[in-house]
């Protein structure tokens, strides 16, 4: 097994105590029933690390870092890290549609309820949800089309895909949301945290991944600075 992979998955990062996969879009997080070990947990098992759980979950459509505890100490500090917002995720999308521009920027806030397969923007009685859109810039090649980078601060269900929608500014070839034709993007691109155990912030983001879709160098520009800059590591 390369050291590079877990699985046959892309591997970011790993102590004793937690791995960062890469995960590819079209692969489950993972699955109430999966026999056959297709998702991203399961085979974390499978390659003989049984005590592997989530701490958070990539939809299956997203692509990029997702971190699993390997330990029962491990997810209890995740647990608690997310709980306390104490990580900074940070996701690129392409959208299109009529309120794509300067007034997507800054932070949002929609009360959210699940309905079988997707989320919902309620009045009242749904889950707070929050995010920040950071920069919104022209995707190369893509007429009206436009890659936002996204700061996600809640970790609801599909909370990207509904919440841009509700802007106006739905996902390409996100067809639950409305979103128009197209190969639909979604990455977790950048993401601060602290490992279990550990009092420095891990810092992860390529800037050249090459798996990643054409962006404009404001785009990367953006990633890099927001991953560099969050917060203090701890003394």
């Amino acid at each position: 097994m390369s050291s590079r992979e877990l699985s046959g998955i892309p591997l970011a990062f790993r102590t004793e105590h937690e791995v960062v996969l890469v995960k590819p879009a079209g692969m489950a997080s993972e699955l109430t029933s999966d026999p056959r070990q297709v998702s991203a947990i399961s085979r974390v098992r499978a390659a003989g690390l049984p005590e592997a759980h989530l701490p958070h979950r990539l939809d299956r459509v997203t692509r990029g870092f997702l971190l699993v505890a390997l330990s029962a100490e491990a997810i209890r500090f995740h647990n608690e890290e997310v709980r306390a917002r104490a990580w900074s995720k940070y996701y690129l999308a392409r959208v299109s549609g009529r309120a794509v521009g300067d007034s997507l920027l800054g932070a949002h806030k929609a009360y959210l309820r699940r309905r079988r397969d997707r989320m919902e923007v309620v009045h009242s009685g749904g889950q707070p949800s929050f995010l920040r859109v950071h920069a919104v810039i022209q995707a190369p090649g893509r007429r009206g089309e436009f890659h936002v980078v996204v700061e996600l601060l809640t970790g609801r269900f599909h909370q990207i895909r509904a919440m841009l929608a509700m802007l106006g500014a739905p996902l390409v070839g996100d067809h639950i949301y409305g979103g128009s034709d197209g190969p639909f993007c979604l990455e977790h691109a950048a993401f601060v945290f602290r490992p279990f155990g550990e009092d420095v912030r891990a810092r992860l983001f390529d800037p050249n991944d090459p798996e990643r879709e054409p962006v404009a160098p404001e785009v990367v520009e953006t990633l890099s600075r927001l991953s560099a800059t969050t917060g203090e590591d701890f003394e």
